[in-house]
């Protein structure tokens, strides 16, 4: 009897412990699977579902019929509306807008329509008329009007970076920011990304400006970006400008406040609005 005992114990414990093997290898399998699906998705979506490219918009239709569900972040009907362009006789415009209290977007504080991401060594060309209101009050919470951002490589374990390439206004500013390198991996944890304020000039209010944006995203030295203010070339560079990611950047604007989100107290000025017409995106001839 007692061998019996001595017997049939150690089986039975053998058989849970390969039992046990084998479900934890079955659960890394379905989470591999997983998330390779979830990569999959998300870059078929950010290629192919995205706004267009070429593309052009002076929201004369008065309506978003150029813009899909997926191209467009916003929270609500209000963050986004199509409006009599101001100070601009006959033409319409579109409306941005966001409120400390609105639910997140992304994770965050946005109204932003974006487009699809592009090709590496491709010439493009994305430009917009921009109108800050008159009645515009500035603070230290910057707020982004216009992003070229990266395709983060999720299956390396990328987490959220600085765009390539970003225009915003802070205090009574506008600011022109770029970021560059490789980037931090679940393999290499230092990477080595640069970033920099290349320009800034202080924004009029209640006036309409035009910006271009050229841009051949690159790791090699034929890259390019060249930002032009209303006819004017404020910032050119050659060579590396961007992320080594699969993807190349994508283009959005709109109203984004990434330093929302941290506040413990709402900010003194809890709305933030912008005006925006004749966006264009096309690819060049190199």
């Amino acid at each position: 009897m007692s061998n019996k005992v001595l017997v049939v114990g150690p089986l039975r414990c053998g058989v849970h412990k390969v039992s046990s093997v084998k479900l934890a290898a079955a659960s890394v399998a379905l989470a591999l699977l997983i998330a390779c699906a979830a990569e999959v998705a998300f870059l078929f979506s950010t290629t192919f579902m995205m706004g267009r490219i070429p593309m052009y918009d002076e929201f004369a239709t008065r309506d978003f019929s150029r813009w899909n569900g997926l191209a467009k972040q916003v929270c609500c009907n209000a963050a986004a509306v199509v409006v009599d362009a101001p100070n601009w006789n006959s033409k319409s415009a579109v409306r941005f807008e966001i409120n400390f209290h609105d639910p997140l977007v992304k994770g965050s504080h946005r109204s932003e329509f974006r487009l699809k991401a592009t090709e590496f060594h491709q010439l493009y060309e994305y430009g917009f008329k921009i109108f800050v209101p008159p009645d515009w009050q500035s603070d230290q919470n910057e707020v982004v009007v216009m992003q070229m951002h990266n395709v983060p490589d999720i299956w390396k374990g990328e987490w959220g970076l600085a765009p390539p390439l970003e225009l915003s206004l802070l205090n009574d500013t506008w600011v022109l920011r770029t970021a560059r390198g490789r980037v931090p991996t679940w393999v290499d944890q230092r990477g080595g990304i640069r970033t920099d304020v290349p320009w800034s000039q202080p924004f009029e209010r209640g006036k309409w400006s035009s910006w271009s944006f050229r841009t051949r995203w690159s790791l090699d030295g034929d890259g390019i970006v060249e930002v032009e203010k209303d006819g004017d070339l404020i910032f050119q560079r050659r060579g590396a400008n961007c992320y080594d990611n699969l993807l190349a950047p994508y283009f959005k604007f709109g109203v984004y406040t990434p330093s929302w989100k941290y506040l413990s107290a709402p900010p003194e000025i809890k709305t933030r609005k912008m005006f925006f017409t004749d966006v264009f995106a096309r690819a060049l001839k190199s």
